[in-house]
């Protein structure tokens, strides 16, 4: 597995998306891909699993992201030059060279950061943008000696609020439908932010596959 590249991403969207761009690598074997669960917990238990296979290839976390610094506009490629976690940990990563990346530091929070307040604390950190995943991985590749690269796109810039949706999306970010329903009943305003969220996340799909596309033409590292 010395040569192996695997592909992670948070979500089950966020997967879907990817194995659609990359899916002829993936078929050939060159390439893999597997989702870990949204949150620091759910990438620990990956780097678990990944301790366990004996895995000794490259790693490469891709997805959405929520833009801390204000420069930055929805559809952004922001590759890390660091993992942050939010006791003011670093794991220093050596970032690909991709066509019109912003490269910095990326903050790995424990909960979504849900409102253009919490964003504005968060900057404090010094990272270019927040995500939930990277840290545990990276902090695990690093203890490894093993190359891991950590790019996403931006979704929701520094301004943008996110829906707050409780607990109706499951672990890899899937609607529970009776749990949205109960909490949409209450706030229609949530379920038009909802609305407008999935409509970017749909408008920015290509980019993300874009992104999947020129990591796997990398290949592992």
């Amino acid at each position: 597995m010395d040569h192996a590249l695997l592909f992670i991403t948070p979500t089950y969207a966020e997967y879907a998306a990817v194995r659609a761009a990359v899916a002829d690598r993936l078929a050939g074997g060159t390439l893999r891909l597997a989702p870990c669960g949204i949150g620091p917990a759910r990438a620990l238990a990956l780097s678990r699993r990944l301790e366990r296979s004996g895995w000794t290839g490259t790693l490469a976390l891709l997805g959405w992201a929520g833009g801390l610094s204000p420069h930055l506009a929805a559809g952004d490629l922001v590759v890390a030059d660091a993992a942050l976690d939010g006791g003011g940990q670093r794991v220093p990563l050596l970032p690909p060279d991709l066509p019109g990346a912003t490269v910095g530091p990326l903050l790995s929070a424990p909960a979504l950061l849900l409102t253009a307040q919490a964003k504005r604390d968060a900057r404090s950190s010094g990272a270019l943008a927040v995500e939930m995943e990277a840290y545990p991985l990276a902090a695990w590749a690093a203890a490894r000696n093993l190359p891991f690269v950590h790019a996403r796109i931006i979704l929701d810039t520094a301004s943008d609020a996110l829906p707050d949706l409780g607990d109706a999306l499951d672990v890899l970010g899937r609607v529970r439908p009776a749990r949205l329903i109960r909490r949409l009943l209450g706030r229609p305003r949530t379920a038009l932010s909802l609305l407008a969220l999935a409509r970017r996340v749909r408008e920015l799909e290509p980019a993300l596959q874009a992104l999947a596309r020129a990591l796997a033409a990398r290949g592992p590292q």
